[in-house]
């Protein structure tokens, strides 16, 4: 089990020309910790192209559009540290889709980042601090998986080219059009180190790595609990690999060690996250099954997707782009499997040039199981379904993984493609640094011909696309933005239009301007149905008749009830059953004279104020209208 320094890393490396090989040499002899600056700075200059020209913790406009799953995040990163300020769970809210709430625990709530971005927050607003972290996530990713890979490969510009691999690839682009749970993702490479210290080199103390290696997990759980769950799918199967090879090796001071360090990793994550998971499971409108609504999703893994490129490829020829358009369901954002051919066939020659090393053969083979898990349950090659099980058809009838998606294994695929990358450069400088005369020397600076040109095609066709569109905010009612707003009593139920329905979602914008002045009617958040189904809509709050008719003109695909004397009654019921005492509608909204309409009916007419017609006191203007009309 014992592996070698050597067979780590392999030798060092430098290129054919002098002024290169000297360059080369230079840097990977550069000090780690200096070396680590120039990565990062590199890091950092790539990492504004990808969102320019908007900066870094922006205030006006936002990352892919200001709906959907964009502004639920914002509102997550607002709703966390306020929560705690307030005394309320920060795992459980009735400020959205009131008066039943959302369990957050099984939403993409991202505490560990709402309360590390909560100075930004308190200073800027939850729009800032969302664009600085997604504009973070790149450099930061980048950057710990070049330290881990540095760590075990001992070249600098090999953990270089690592960092850039897994920061900036396929995934990370494709996700960084508004999943910021998805891509913040320095940790993964930094547990997986900690798993290879505890059972690989065991150097120091077990309780030291078993406390490091817990509090990574928990840290991870508290920014996306999917990401932590896939990790330790992959850590398992990684050590099971690991077992299998080395079983004649394992000893029971080895075992010791591990057992140690696992019981000092275990009993801190259950002490700190054993009630964030049972709320999850088990608290106010948890979910149960897949959150996505179906386990046989088609967000995995095309065995084509690896070679055919999609259009957020730099390169990306039209003839390849139709089918890879297609894969994951023509969902772009979920699409990160790409590699290139050039790299899959660096990936092979790195792979046979080095297979005496057991390290390299290792991480080749973990790479394929990451792949295979990424494929979901059954095979699909050019986006047609082949009834071959694979490996996930088990993994997810298990009840806490039928929300994960398998195309996400991609991220973790990214990271061992960026070790093998990392370990054969190490080993050309090594070879290049060799003395050679005559005959080999012509033969040697063919192979590297060969070589830089396969390396520059790999570049070329690996790279995505570095710009992801933004968008300005829109502009919002000057009733939420001064002290108009304060009319409203403090913890009362607002029923907005147009209401938040997936992906408009003007009325939590509004919410958070207000800073959570008032609990609303509608949000976007992942919630059961009284049928046991899932929805992002909003919660069929009674009489479901009013709910569907405000929905369907927010832009909601619902049922349109008729607009007649018995909903404009439902409508009277609806504001006393779910205690609204406030009635707000934007005029420049589509459909609002639909809406004004029914609440006119219901309220008689509006005050206007700050740009918007609302009904202060709604159920008193009800049943004033009610009794006038008899």
């Amino acid at each position: 089990m014992e592996i070698t320094d050597e067979e780590i890393r392999g030798d060092a490396l430098a290129p054919p020309r002098r002024r290169l090989r000297e360059l080369m040499e230079k840097l990977d002899a550069m000090a780690p910790r200096r070396f680590i600056w120039l990565a990062l700075g590199v890091f950092v200059l790539i990492s504004l192209s990808v969102y320019w020209p908007q900066v870094p913790g922006a205030t006006h406009s936002v990352v892919g559009c200001p709906c959907g799953d964009v502004m639920q995040e914002v509102w997550f990163l607002k709703w966390t540290p306020w929560a705690i300020l307030h005394g309320h769970n920060p795992m459980f809210t009735n400020w959205m889709d009131y008066p039943t709430g959302a369990n957050l625990a099984t939403n993409t709530v991202m505490p560990g980042l709402a309360v590390l971005a909560a100075p930004v927050t308190w200073l800027l607003g939850p729009v800032s601090s969302y664009n600085l972290l997604m504009w973070a996530s790149f450099p930061v990713s980048a950057l710990a998986c070049f330290y881990v890979v540095r760590r075990l490969s001992g070249s600098n510009v090999g953990a270089f080219l690592a960092g850039a691999i897994y920061g900036f690839s396929p995934y990370m682009l494709a996700q960084g059009y508004g999943h910021l749970f998805l891509i913040f993702v320095p940790l993964p490479p930094l547990i997986f180190y900690a798993l290879f210290r505890i059972c690989v080199t065991q150097g120091g103390s077990a309780r030291r790595w078993g406390l490091i290696l817990g509090a990574l997990i928990i840290a991870e759980f508290f920014v996306s609990q999917e990401v932590a769950a896939d990790v330790l799918i992959v850590g398992f199967f990684a050590l099971v690999i690991l077992v299998l090879a080395q079983r004649h090796d394992l000893d029971a001071t080895r075992w010791r060690y591990v057992g140690r360090a696992a019981l000092y990793a275990a009993g801190v994550v259950i002490v700190v996250l054993a009630y964030p998971v049972y709320f999850q499971i088990f608290g106010p409108q948890a979910i149960h099954g897949a959150t996505h609504g179906t386990t046989h999703s088609p967000l995995k893994l095309d065995v084509l997707g690896t070679l055919v490129p999609d259009r957020l490829q730099w390169l990306h020829p039209s003839f390849l782009t139709r089918l890879g358009n297609q894969f994951m369901g023509s969902d772009l954002a979920e699409n990160g499997s790409y590699l290139g051919a050039p790299l899959v066939v660096a990936l092979g020659i790195i792979v046979w040039t080095l297979r005496r090393q057991r390290w390299v053969l290792y991480v080749a083979l973990v790479l394929f199981v990451t792949e295979v898990l990424s494929m979901g349950r059954w095979l699909m090659v050019a986006n047609h379904t082949i009834h071959v099980p694979l490996p996930w058809a088990a993994l997810a009838k298990l009840p806490l993984l039928q929300a994960d998606l398998p195309n996400r294994f991609s991220l973790f695929a990214s990271f061992w493609v960026a070790l093998l990358v990392a370990l054969g450069v190490a080993r050309w400088t090594a070879w290049a640094r060799e003395q050679s005369d005559g005959e080999g020397r012509d033969r040697r600076r063919g192979v590297h011909v060969a070589l830089s040109a396969l390396t520059l095609a790999s570049v070329a066709v690996y790279v995505p696309q570095l710009r992801i569109p933004t968008s300005p905010l829109p502009s919002v009612p000057a009733f939420f933005t001064s002290s108009d707003v304060l009319q409203i009593p403090e913890g009362s139920v607002v029923l907005p239009f147009p209401l938040t329905a997936s992906p408009y979602a003007a009325s939590m914008y509004w919410q958070i301007l207000s800073d959570f002045r008032w609990k609303m009617i509608g949000g976007e958040a992942i919630i059961p149905t009284p049928r046991g189904h899932v929805t992002g809509q909003p919660a069929a709050t009674r009489p479901v008749a009013v709910t569907q008719f405000i929905a369907h003109y927010s832009g909601a695909n619902t049922r349109l009830p008729t607009f007649n004397q018995a909903l404009v009654v439902r409508m009277r019921e609806f504001l006393f059953l779910n205690r609204v005492g406030t009635v707000v509608l934007d005029p420049s909204t589509a459909n609002a004279d639909k809406v004004r309409a029914l609440f006119e009916a219901a309220m008689g007419p509006p005050l206007n104020e700050g740009g918007v017609s609302v009904w202060f006191h709604a159920q008193a203007l009800a049943r004033q209208v009610a009794s006038a009309r008899g």
